[in-house]
């Protein structure tokens, strides 16, 4: 079957043909924006079907009053929350030995997309994908980035126990000094090097503190 021609400016219900994007698995998917002004991803199919996707979410909203979406349900970043999560806590997900089976869990914070979302911040390009700082850590605030590195996530299945601190977002770097680093909006900070663990930890620690909702590895001291 020859391939369906796309064109900018093609309108779908609400949504405007930006560009064709990168495939979100086998399928096609194209950048769009939305009547009400908002810009988002969908796959190709979704709006083909017999039941199309027409609007960013903006249609819902209206439809559903005070029930309150994010209309980002069907983008490659809510997939990567949502795969996040289906890793964590789904045993029946085939990387769930990796995650959860090994402890790694997912902050309450985070159960909800918005609150991910806020804390991430938009991802940066169609290669990014989220990478946990400490690899024996969990996915929080500070200790998640993003990276375009397509091999952080088989890099981290791969890491020995062990290999990192016992402390939230420092690790043993270069087999010389414990290194602190935090994750801000899905970017790395690094904080200095450290000859004692503890004191890398507590430099995580000042800096988490400025932030809301940021895990600390001494919570009661000041």
């Amino acid at each position: 079957m020859r391939p369906l021609d796309i064109n900018r400016g093609q309108c779908f219900g609400q949504l405007t043909v930006i560009r064709e994007v990168a495939k979100i698995g086998q399928s096609r998917a194209l950048q769009l924006k939305c009547g009400c002004g908002n810009v988002c991803i969908v796959k190709l199919k979704s709006l083909t079907k017999s039941n199309p996707t027409l609007s960013c979410g903006c249609l819902r909203t209206a439809v559903l009053g005070n029930r309150r979406t994010h209309g980002r349900s069907r983008t490659p970043i809510y997939d990567i929350w949502s795969g996040m999560r289906k890793r964590c806590e789904n045993p029946r997900n085939k990387s769930y030995p990796d995650y959860g089976g090994r402890g790694i869990k997912v902050c309450e914070r985070w159960h909800t997309f918005e609150n991910f979302l806020a804390d991430m911040g938009e991802r940066p390009s169609d290669q990014h994908e989220i990478d946990r700082i400490d690899n024996d850590g969990n996915y929080e605030p500070g200790n998640v980035r993003w990276t375009d590195d397509g091999r952080a996530q088989t890099r981290n299945r791969r890491k020995q126990k062990g290999a990192s601190s016992r402390f939230r977002g420092v690790d043993w770097w270069n087999e010389t000094k414990w290194r602190a680093r935090i994750g801000i909006e899905g970017k790395v900070r690094e904080l200095g090097l450290f000859a004692n663990e503890d004191e890398a930890a507590r430099a995580y620690d000042a800096v988490a503190r400025l932030y809301r909702g940021y895990p600390l590895n001494f919570p009661t001291e000041e």
